[in-house]
This record gives C-alpha cells, sequence and structure tokens, in this order.
C-alpha cells in the first residue's frame, strides 16, 4: 500500500508559479482531502505520513477512496483513472493491462476485437504476430552497432 500510495504522489504533480513539476506534499495533500466537501473523510498529514512509510496498513475504505479521488482529479488527462481498488490490487499484470487500456487506440482496438468473430480474432492476431517481426537485417544491424 505504502509504495503504491508514493507512485501517485511521484507520478501525480502540480506546476508551479515558475513552471516547474512539483510533487504534492503531505500536508496538501491531508489538507485537500480533509478540505473536500463530496466526503466527511478527514486525514491527518501524520496518519497520512504513516501510511507513507508504510507504518500503518489498514486504513478504511473510505479514506483510500478519499486519496484515489484526489490523485483521480489531478491525472494527467491522458492517465488511467485512480481508484480505491488501485492500493488493494496486488497484481502487477493488471496494473500493466490497466495502464495499456488507458490507450484510447488499445481500447478502440480491442473493442473492434469484442465484436469479430473467434475465426477472425486469430486472423488478427496472426498478422500482429508477423508485424512484431523485426525486419530482415534489422536485428543484425542493431546488433553490431552499424
Amino acid at each position: 500500500m505504502a509504495e503504491r500510495l508514493n507512485e501517485l504522489f511521484a507520478a501525480v504533480t502540480w506546476v508551479d508559479k515558475q513552471g516547474r513539476r512539483r510533487e504534492y506534499s503531505t500536508p496538501q495533500v491531508a489538507r485537500a482531502i480533509s478540505d473536500d466537501p463530496s466526503h466527511d473523510t478527514t486525514v491527518s498529514r501524520v496518519y497520512l505520513a504513516t501510511l507513507r512509510s508504510g507504518a500503518n496498513t489498514n486504513p478504511t475504505v473510505a479514506v483510500l477512496k478519499a486519496i484515489a479521488r484526489f490523485f483521480d482529479q489531478r491525472r494527467a488527462g491522458d492517465a488511467s483513472p485512480i481508484t480505491a481498488s488501485y492500493f488493494l490490487d496486488e497484481d502487477n499484470e493488471s496494473q500493466e493491462f490497466r495502464r495499456q487500456l488507458a490507450d484510447r487506440q488499445v481500447r478502440m482496438i480491442a473493442m473492434r476485437a469484442g465484436n469479430m468473430t473467434p475465426a477472425v480474432r486469430r486472423q488478427v492476431l496472426q498478422m500482429l504476430d508477423i508485424l512484431d517481426q523485426p525486419a530482415s537485417g534489422e536485428s543484425t544491424a542493431e546488433n553490431d552497432g552499424s
């Protein structure tokens, strides 16, 4: 949980008056969560710091939702939505899947594939396998540094 929370602090940033990207501080996040009128959850900076350090590992669902809401409202427009399940999902494969689905073109391809027959999907996968193969001579040039 602490690792994922710290990942959000590192990934979701703001721009200061000088145009520099900055991470949100623990007190900033705690204050914003506590001041958010859309819920009645409050979080102290000390409690949030214990979550970040791993000293506290059992926050309530309401706290997880409030933290997720804070970061989701400030994430980059092309980033995956941030929900409370982000903190609970231990599966790296699921994280990678969500990251890839954040790309609009990937979602469009997936949606179209869902409407195809199994035979057509197999053909598409075969075509993707062909497209994924390096062009002849490409790997040799990369390996010998030319």
